[in-house]
Protein backbone atom coordinates (compact mmCIF):
# COMPACT_ATOMS: atom_id res chain seq x y z
CA UNK A 1 0.00 0.00 0.00
CA UNK A 2 3.12 2.37 0.54
CA UNK A 3 4.50 4.38 -2.49
CA UNK A 4 7.81 5.55 -1.51
CA UNK A 5 11.22 6.25 -2.41
CA UNK A 6 13.63 6.78 0.67
CA UNK A 7 17.13 8.60 0.94
CA UNK A 8 19.60 7.43 3.47
CA UNK A 9 20.41 8.96 6.74
CA UNK A 10 24.04 9.79 8.18
CA UNK A 11 24.05 6.79 9.86
CA UNK A 12 22.65 3.12 9.10
CA UNK A 13 20.78 1.88 12.22
CA UNK A 14 20.97 -1.58 11.29
CA UNK A 15 18.20 -3.62 13.14
CA UNK A 16 15.60 -1.20 12.27
CA UNK A 17 16.91 -1.25 8.29
CA UNK A 18 16.37 -5.09 8.84
CA UNK A 19 12.32 -4.59 9.69
CA UNK A 20 12.50 -2.20 6.56
CA UNK A 21 14.44 -3.89 3.53
CA UNK A 22 11.95 -1.64 1.04
CA UNK A 23 14.35 1.28 1.75
CA UNK A 24 16.79 2.17 -0.96
CA UNK A 25 19.89 3.93 0.28
CA UNK A 26 20.99 7.53 -0.71
CA UNK A 27 24.43 9.15 -0.66
CA UNK A 28 26.00 9.95 2.68
CA UNK A 29 25.82 13.07 2.20
CA UNK A 30 21.88 13.79 2.32
CA UNK A 31 20.94 16.48 4.55
CA UNK A 32 17.60 17.73 5.75
CA UNK A 33 15.82 20.92 3.98
CA UNK A 34 14.75 22.45 8.08
CA UNK A 35 11.05 23.98 7.87
CA UNK A 36 10.93 27.27 8.77
CA UNK A 37 8.25 26.37 11.39
CA UNK A 38 10.53 23.48 13.39
CA UNK A 39 13.90 25.35 13.07
CA UNK A 40 13.23 26.15 17.22
CA UNK A 41 13.01 22.31 17.85
CA UNK A 42 16.99 22.23 17.84
CA UNK A 43 17.54 18.49 19.64
CA UNK A 44 14.61 16.68 17.43
CA UNK A 45 15.75 18.36 14.20
CA UNK A 46 19.40 16.93 15.31
CA UNK A 47 18.27 14.11 15.86
CA UNK A 48 16.33 14.00 12.38
CA UNK A 49 19.19 15.40 10.76
CA UNK A 50 21.64 12.40 11.84
CA UNK A 51 19.66 9.40 11.54
CA UNK A 52 16.58 10.09 9.01
CA UNK A 53 15.40 8.87 6.00
CA UNK A 54 13.46 10.69 3.06
CA UNK A 55 10.23 8.76 1.71
CA UNK A 56 7.88 9.91 -1.22
CA UNK A 57 4.13 9.06 -0.72
CA UNK A 58 1.67 9.72 -3.48
CA UNK A 59 -1.91 10.99 -2.76
CA UNK A 60 -3.95 8.41 -1.23
CA UNK A 61 -1.25 6.11 0.07
CA UNK A 62 -0.77 5.02 3.49
CA UNK A 63 1.72 5.90 5.36
CA UNK A 64 0.45 4.47 9.08
CA UNK A 65 -1.94 1.95 9.54
CA UNK A 66 -3.61 1.79 12.53
CA UNK A 67 -3.08 -1.18 14.74
CA UNK A 68 0.26 -2.00 13.31
CA UNK A 69 3.69 -1.41 15.18
CA UNK A 70 4.82 2.06 15.46
CA UNK A 71 7.96 2.14 14.88
CA UNK A 72 8.73 5.40 13.59
CA UNK A 73 8.73 8.97 14.05
CA UNK A 74 7.76 11.14 11.20
CA UNK A 75 8.66 14.83 10.40
CA UNK A 76 6.54 16.65 7.52
CA UNK A 77 8.91 17.55 4.79
CA UNK A 78 6.16 18.99 2.10
CA UNK A 79 2.64 18.32 1.62
CA UNK A 80 -0.33 17.52 4.01
CA UNK A 81 -1.49 14.47 5.99
CA UNK A 82 -5.03 13.17 7.31
CA UNK A 83 -4.85 10.92 10.34
CA UNK A 84 -7.86 9.69 10.84
CA UNK A 85 -10.09 6.57 12.61
CA UNK A 86 -13.01 4.50 11.33
CA UNK A 87 -15.03 3.24 13.62
CA UNK A 88 -17.12 0.09 13.84
CA UNK A 89 -19.76 1.19 11.59
CA UNK A 90 -17.48 2.85 9.07
CA UNK A 91 -17.79 5.81 9.90
CA UNK A 92 -14.79 7.93 9.61
CA UNK A 93 -13.56 11.08 12.03
CA UNK A 94 -10.19 12.12 10.73
CA UNK A 95 -8.91 14.30 13.87
CA UNK A 96 -5.59 16.27 12.21
CA UNK A 97 -4.01 18.00 9.10
CA UNK A 98 -0.58 17.41 9.94
CA UNK A 99 1.74 19.78 7.04
CA UNK A 100 4.99 21.41 6.97
CA UNK A 101 6.98 21.01 9.79
CA UNK A 102 4.88 19.28 11.88
CA UNK A 103 5.58 15.31 12.95
CA UNK A 104 3.68 12.31 13.45
CA UNK A 105 4.15 9.56 15.72
CA UNK A 106 5.61 11.37 18.75
CA UNK A 107 2.46 10.55 21.18
CA UNK A 108 2.10 6.87 19.93
CA UNK A 109 3.78 4.40 21.76
CA UNK A 110 3.74 0.65 21.10
CA UNK A 111 1.17 0.68 18.22
CA UNK A 112 0.00 3.35 15.71
CA UNK A 113 -3.66 4.61 17.47
CA UNK A 114 -4.96 6.31 13.55
CA UNK A 115 -4.30 5.46 10.20
CA UNK A 116 -2.10 8.03 8.18
CA UNK A 117 -2.46 8.84 4.23
CA UNK A 118 -1.16 11.28 2.40
CA UNK A 119 -3.77 14.01 0.79
CA UNK A 120 -1.70 15.21 -1.83
CA UNK A 121 2.00 14.21 -2.81
CA UNK A 122 3.90 13.80 0.62
CA UNK A 123 7.97 13.88 1.84
CA UNK A 124 8.19 13.07 4.79
CA UNK A 125 11.62 12.34 7.09
CA UNK A 126 11.57 9.16 9.21
CA UNK A 127 13.53 8.18 12.01
CA UNK A 128 13.05 5.13 14.15
CA UNK A 129 11.48 5.33 17.58
CA UNK A 130 14.43 3.34 18.98
CA UNK A 131 16.58 6.01 18.15
CA UNK A 132 14.46 8.59 19.85
CA UNK A 133 13.85 6.46 23.14
CA UNK A 134 17.45 6.02 23.20
CA UNK A 135 18.16 9.66 22.97
CA UNK A 136 15.87 10.84 25.62
CA UNK A 137 17.23 8.46 28.36
CA UNK A 138 20.12 11.03 28.10
CA UNK A 139 19.51 14.21 26.43
CA UNK A 140 17.45 15.94 29.39
CA UNK A 141 17.08 18.70 26.84
CA UNK A 142 15.50 16.79 24.32
CA UNK A 143 12.85 15.56 27.19
CA UNK A 144 11.92 19.32 27.86
CA UNK A 145 11.12 20.04 23.87
CA UNK A 146 8.81 16.77 23.86
CA UNK A 147 7.33 17.89 27.21
CA UNK A 148 6.95 20.85 25.28
CA UNK A 149 5.74 19.51 21.91
CA UNK A 150 3.02 16.86 24.01
CA UNK A 151 1.60 19.93 25.40
CA UNK A 152 0.68 21.84 22.15
CA UNK A 153 -0.79 18.70 20.87
CA UNK A 154 -3.12 18.12 24.10
CA UNK A 155 -3.78 22.24 23.73
CA UNK A 156 -4.72 21.45 20.14
CA UNK A 157 -7.06 18.96 20.73
CA UNK A 158 -9.19 20.58 23.38
CA UNK A 159 -9.73 23.50 20.72
CA UNK A 160 -10.93 21.04 18.36
CA UNK A 161 -13.17 19.18 21.16
CA UNK A 162 -14.27 22.65 21.92
CA UNK A 163 -15.24 23.59 18.55
CA UNK A 164 -17.41 20.40 17.47
CA UNK A 165 -19.35 20.66 20.63
CA UNK A 166 -20.07 24.18 21.12
CA UNK A 167 -20.25 25.81 17.37
CA UNK A 168 -22.94 25.35 14.64
CA UNK A 169 -21.81 24.28 10.75
CA UNK A 170 -20.59 27.77 9.34
CA UNK A 171 -18.73 28.65 11.79
CA UNK A 172 -16.97 25.30 12.79
CA UNK A 173 -16.12 25.74 8.51
CA UNK A 174 -15.04 29.15 9.31
CA UNK A 175 -12.33 28.40 12.03
CA UNK A 176 -10.58 25.47 10.12
CA UNK A 177 -10.55 27.66 7.22
CA UNK A 178 -8.72 30.57 8.96
CA UNK A 179 -6.34 28.01 11.31
CA UNK A 180 -5.24 26.86 7.69
CA UNK A 181 -4.80 29.96 6.61
CA UNK A 182 -2.57 30.79 9.21
CA UNK A 183 0.14 28.43 7.86
CA UNK A 184 0.53 29.55 4.70
CA UNK A 185 2.20 32.29 3.35
CA UNK A 186 1.03 35.12 1.52
CA UNK A 187 -2.05 37.30 1.33
CA UNK A 188 -3.45 35.91 -1.42
CA UNK A 189 -5.94 32.63 -2.06
CA UNK A 190 -5.26 29.71 -0.36
CA UNK A 191 -5.77 26.22 -1.95
CA UNK A 192 -6.88 23.60 -0.09
CA UNK A 193 -5.32 20.18 -0.96
CA UNK A 194 -8.21 17.84 1.25
CA UNK A 195 -11.66 17.38 -0.10
CA UNK A 196 -15.04 18.71 1.10
CA UNK A 197 -15.56 15.26 1.98
CA UNK A 198 -12.22 15.21 4.14
CA UNK A 199 -13.33 18.81 5.85
CA UNK A 200 -16.60 17.40 7.02
CA UNK A 201 -15.00 14.08 8.83
CA UNK A 202 -12.66 16.94 10.23
CA UNK A 203 -15.53 18.68 11.37
CA UNK A 204 -18.29 16.92 11.99
CA UNK A 205 -20.24 17.57 8.74
CA UNK A 206 -21.63 15.77 6.46
CA UNK A 207 -20.55 17.23 2.77
CA UNK A 208 -23.61 18.55 2.11
CA UNK A 209 -23.26 20.23 5.27
CA UNK A 210 -20.08 21.67 4.00
CA UNK A 211 -20.66 22.99 0.97
CA UNK A 212 -23.70 24.52 2.62
CA UNK A 213 -21.53 26.11 5.02
CA UNK A 214 -19.38 27.23 2.59
CA UNK A 215 -22.10 29.23 0.28
CA UNK A 216 -23.06 30.62 3.82
CA UNK A 217 -19.51 32.53 4.19
CA UNK A 218 -19.09 33.65 0.95
CA UNK A 219 -22.62 35.21 0.92
CA UNK A 220 -21.92 36.76 4.20
CA UNK A 221 -18.40 38.06 2.59
CA UNK A 222 -16.36 36.09 5.57
CA UNK A 223 -14.45 34.14 2.41
CA UNK A 224 -14.11 34.83 -1.46
CA UNK A 225 -14.19 31.85 -3.16
CA UNK A 226 -11.87 31.79 -6.28
CA UNK A 227 -12.92 28.17 -7.26
CA UNK A 228 -13.87 24.61 -5.81
CA UNK A 229 -10.17 24.97 -3.72
CA UNK A 230 -9.06 28.20 -3.71
CA UNK A 231 -10.15 30.81 -1.05
CA UNK A 232 -9.31 33.76 0.92
CA UNK A 233 -10.08 35.08 4.13
CA UNK A 234 -11.79 38.83 3.65
CA UNK A 235 -11.38 41.48 6.74
CA UNK A 236 -9.78 39.34 9.18
CA UNK A 237 -9.01 42.27 11.01
CA UNK A 238 -12.91 43.88 11.18
CA UNK A 239 -14.30 39.96 12.40
CA UNK A 240 -11.38 39.73 14.72
CA UNK A 241 -12.89 42.70 16.63
CA UNK A 242 -16.44 41.75 16.41
CA UNK A 243 -16.71 37.63 16.85
CA UNK A 244 -20.13 38.02 17.30
CA UNK A 245 -20.18 38.53 13.47
CA UNK A 246 -19.62 35.21 12.66
CA UNK A 247 -22.46 33.54 11.47
CA UNK A 248 -24.96 30.84 12.93
CA UNK A 249 -26.14 28.04 11.32
CA UNK A 250 -28.64 27.88 8.53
Amino acid sequence: MKDMTVSVPHTQPEKWLATHPQLAYASKGTSINTPKSTRDSTELLTLFRHNSFEQHFQPGSTITLHGESADAIYLIVSGTIRCCTVDAEGHRQIFSFPKKGEFIGISDMDRWHFTAEAVDHVIVRSIPRTTLEQELATNISLRQEMRAHMRGLLARRERQLLTLVSTKGPERLYRFLEEFAQTRSGTGHIVLPMCRRDIGDHIGLSMESVCRAFGNLKRKGLIDLKSHEKYKIMSKAQRDAKPDSLPADA
